[in-house]
């Protein structure tokens, strides 16, 4: 009898060791961070989503932190500085802004979080529902290509299956092409709010895909857009309009808050975070010299406000709403006009 108790409380210990050492395993593995960006998505059509049926984002908004008050950087089509060249080709600045964590874009001599992570041999891939995202070249696998929502996560999960990466950035367009206006962001029945449902859906199938690999507890998830959208019934984001500038963003993940807000936040914060995540150093910034930027370092803030046991509030210079009341809430559909102010605050 004492040795059949013996045995039973060997085969105990063996299985708690078992269960330690799964538990710490998990504990070491690389957090897989994924900036899952819904083309033009806001605060009001999530909402609608929500109350539609989205799931998904209901459930990442509830367990994690909604910023009340977000922003991009200038919404317009592309980057263009004063000698006419464009250094990014293609590539709107939100974009360019929640790779690099800075609010100016003089060179493409910028390290990103695609960089911070082959540093550290980390794997990434890229995924641009569009053709205008093939300047996004840093991460190891890149694609840009016009697509459905549904194969931009199908490439992002087989690259995290076959390759192991561990930054994934999947940049979902379709929503853009049932854009009838924007009494579609608050109509339940609208083709817009389909076509976030449909997101949300992908959003489901990335989420069970996580779980099944014994990804899903070292998760973190950045939920956003590039950008606002506009006035009118045309699929666009001019500048002029406010609307254009004010995104979407939730962040989820270990030791971020639950079912909280905070007040404030902007596109290169977005970096800042990411690179967080991974448990990596500091972004640096520009990598060549810039003479008139006093501040060639990350301009983007830490939204240390997102996690457990710090206050809600933090000192953020708020830069792009600055811009916007300067220019009563309607600036030139002009990066040059943006990149000038933005120049001004940085040195100052």
């Amino acid at each position: 009898m004492r040795t059949f108790f013996t045995l039973i409380i060997s085969s105990l210990l063996l299985i708690n060791c078992s269960q330690l050492k799964r538990v710490k395993k998990i504990e070491k593995q690389q957090p897989i961070v994924i900036q899952f960006i819904i083309d033009g998505l806001m605060k009001d059509a999530v909402e609608t989503a929500i109350k539609a049926g989205a799931e998904n984002l209901r459930y990442f908004r509830n367990n994690g932190v909604v910023v009340e008050d977000a922003y991009s950087n200038s919404p317009v089509g592309r980057v263009k500085l004063p000698d006419g060249s464009e250094p990014w080709r293609g590539a709107s600045p939100p974009n360019i802004g929640m790779h690099t964590g800075t609010h100016v874009f003089e060179s493409q001599n910028l390290d990103d979080i695609f960089l911070s992570a082959k540093r550290k041999g980390i794997k990434s891939v890229y995924v641009g529902g569009h053709t205008l995202y093939d300047v996004f070249t840093t991460a190891d696998t890149h694609y840009a290509a016009i697509m459905s929502d549904q194969k931009v996560v199908e490439l992002g999960m087989k690259h995290i299956k076959q390759d192991g990466a561990r930054l994934v950035r999947l940049h979902l367009q379709e929503i853009r092409s049932s854009w009838k206006g924007p009494e579609g962001k608050t109509n339940p029945d609208s083709m817009y709010i389909k076509a976030i449902l449909n997101a949300d859906a992908q959003l489901a199938k990335l989420v069970t895909f996580l779980k099944k690999e014994g990804l899903w507890k070292n998760s973190f998830f950045i939920i956003s857009a590039d950008h606002g959208m506009g006035t009118l019934r045309k699929s666009n984001h001019l500048s002029e309009q406010l609307s254009s500038w004010q995104i979407y963003m939730n962040f989820y993940g270990n030791g971020v808050k639950k079912g909280a807000t905070i007040p404030y936040a902007e596109s290169p914060d977005i970096a800042i975070l990411t690179n967080y995540f991974m448990n990596l150093p500091k972004l640096k910034g520009y990598t060549s010299r810039i003479d008139y930027l006093k501040q060639t370092s990350t301009t983007g803030v830490f939204l240390k406000n997102i996690f457990e046991g710090n206050s809600k509030d933090i000192n953020h210079p708020k830069w792009i709403k600055k811009y916007l009341e300067d220019n009563k809430k309607s600036p030139p559909n002009n990066y040059l006009h943006y990149r000038e102010a933005m120049i001004k605050y940085i040195n100052d």
